[in-house]
């Protein structure tokens, strides 16, 4: 049996481009309840509850979903080296 804890490390694991999305979507969210009938107004409640945990994990630039799972920003490519290996 495993009784390992799980190490939620703190740093920044979300790229620019995650973030952007997250923004966007957090945007849309928010700015859908100005365009839902009033009839529906069970998604007026639904909508920023989903929409602020979005955002927030946008500005501060990490996702506990990406922390369980180990996942990291796309690392910086590195220049190709058209030089051989020194022997």
């Amino acid at each position: 049996m495993n009784t390992g804890k799980l190490h939620f490390d703190l740093n920044q694991n979300m790229a620019n481009i995650d973030k952007v999305a997250r923004y966007v979507v957090g945007a849309a969210l928010i700015g859908a309840i100005f365009v839902i009938v009033p009839a529906q107004a069970s998604l007026l409640v639904l909508l920023p509850l989903i929409a602020i945990p979005i955002v927030i994990s946008a500005i501060i630039g990490w996702d506990p979903i990406y922390a369980l799972f180990q996942k990291l920003p796309i690392p910086k490519r590195l220049p190709f080296n058209m030089k051989p290996a020194a022997a």
